[in-house]
């Protein structure tokens, strides 16, 4: 019996309490890492939606919410312990050595930013979650987590659905923009209407595409709210990143002896597009989504990123340090250029990454997209859980066309880039029912 045929929070009966009791604090673990990383209620410890406007700065930050910030650290403090008693367990693992010149130049980044203190922070707080990451990869089977990640969601977008009927204009922005079931993009119980629509969108494809995912009875009504959530969400850029990832998994299915290669061109194609469409006019691609030509005005000051490029061609201007609100910040030439312009990033994972970390560190990330984006060719996990790892991938990577996803610390998009990579470069096999005498790995061999 593989994993995938397992429930997805239970332990087996015979395992007995010690290891019963282990599995529920994986379970726990795993639970409070997704709620974090999708930025669950977000607004709720920022204040509501009235403060989620149009200030020229950062969305608000929760860093001065000491419960927050608890909670962050709480995470990060035990996915540490995990990391560590892994290394005891198991000895040092590869990928972490691997992942090194990045995490240490985006470090280093904050020595020349305009606001080196700043800019450490977020920059500190991305390589915990690269930690993050490695804890995730190690404490329980990928199948595992799926299935954990696909039900926190669906919770989550139940909570969304209840709050629209509550409080509607607590839980939407952009009220006037029309939708198909009701105006505004919805972004509930999570941080924005963009982790909304993906978070929905991924919890889809888990319940669609693994088996043994849903409890009986439950699979169909769970994927009516998720794709009521999908809907309301107003998302385009998720409901197009699910439509070319299910497409993906479902040939993929009916053609099992192209699996690979079929996963090799959806993937490349979904790089190609994300990296080269600032470069590239698809307005027509645009209207053809119902979409405005520009990309909702994205079009219109991407060239301002490609300029800031240009001027600090080599190392950029530090991780996250070209949107500080720091007086002499540059961003704030733009802003006062772009009188609608509010957002703290260019809109796009590439430029972004190219306009703060610079040649140097498009070139490290260009080398992490390309190796996590190999996932589905994982040589021990079974294939359907490999190429769902795959798609769940290629949705982030849609998205990223249009948002800064990738390198953006606490986001569930760059952290899922960082644990593809751990998976990669772990073996793992199936748990089956067996006695544990001998202290056999819980689905995990290194």
């Amino acid at each position: 019996m593989s994993d995938t045929a397992l429930p997805f929070s239970a332990a087996p009966a015979w395992a007995g309490p010690r290891a019963a009791r282990r599995d529920l604090w994986r379970t726990v673990f795993v639970v409070f890492a997704v709620l974090m990383c999708v930025n669950a209620f977000y607004a709720t410890f920022a204040g509501g939606s009235d403060e989620l406007g149009n200030a020229k700065s950062h969305v608000p930050s929760n860093r001065g919410n000491l419960l927050y910030v608890g909670l962050w650290l709480g995470l990060y403090a035990c996915s540490c312990w995990v990391v560590f008693r892994d290394f005891l367990r198991n000895g040092l693992d590869l990928c972490l050595v691997g992942i090194a010149p990045l995490a240490g130049y985006i470090l280093l980044s904050a020595t020349w930013s305009p606001a080196p203190l700043a800019s450490i922070v977020p920059a500190g707080m991305l390589v915990l979650n690269i930690v993050i990451a490695a804890a995730l990869a190690s404490v329980v089977h990928p199948a595992r987590f799926l299935r954990i990640f696909a039900w926190t969601n669906v919770v989550l977008v139940g909570i969304s659905l209840a709050l629209v009927l509550i409080t509607p204009d607590t839980v939407r922005t952009d009220i006037n923009r029309p939708g198909l079931l009701m105006s505004g993009e919805l972004f509930g119980a999570y941080a924005n209407k963009t982790v909304h629509g993906m978070s929905a969108s991924i919890a889809i494809l888990v319940l669609l595409f693994l088996p043994g995912s849903s409890p009986r009875g439950l699979r169909w009504p769970a994927l009516g709210i998720l794709t009521l959530g999908l809907i309301l969400a107003n998302s385009m850029s998720s409901v197009s990143g699910t439509v070319v990832a299910g497409m993906t998994l479902f040939a993929a299915r009916v053609l099992p002896g192209f699996g690979r290669p079929i996963f090799t061109v959806a993937t490349g194609f979904s790089i190609l597009l994300a990296l080269s469409l600032p470069f590239i006019g698809i307005g027509e691609l645009a209207t053809s989504i119902g979409r405005s030509a520009d990309f909702t005005g994205r079009s219109t000051f991407w060239p301002y990123a490609i300029d800031a490029i240009k001027e600090r061609p080599l190392f950029g201007y530090g991780y996250l340090s070209f949107f500080n609100t720091d007086p002499f910040s540059k961003a704030w030439r733009l802003w006062e250029q772009e009188l609608y312009f509010f957002t703290p990033d260019f809109h796009n994972s590439f430029l972004d990454i190219m306009v703060g970390l610079g040649i140097v560190g498009g070139v490290l990330y260009l080398v992490l997209l390309f190796t996590s984006a190999a996932i589905f060719a994982h040589p021990s996990l079974e294939r359907r859980c490999a190429f769902l790892l795959s798609a769940i991938l290629i949705v982030f990577i849609l998205n990223s066309a249009t948002g800064f996803l990738f390198l953006a610390h606490n986001r569930m998009s760059a952290i899922f880039q960082f644990y593809c990579l751990f998976v990669l470069c772990r073996s793992y096999r199936p748990s089956v029912p067996f006695p544990r005498t001998g202290g056999v790995p819980h689905g995990v061999v290194r």
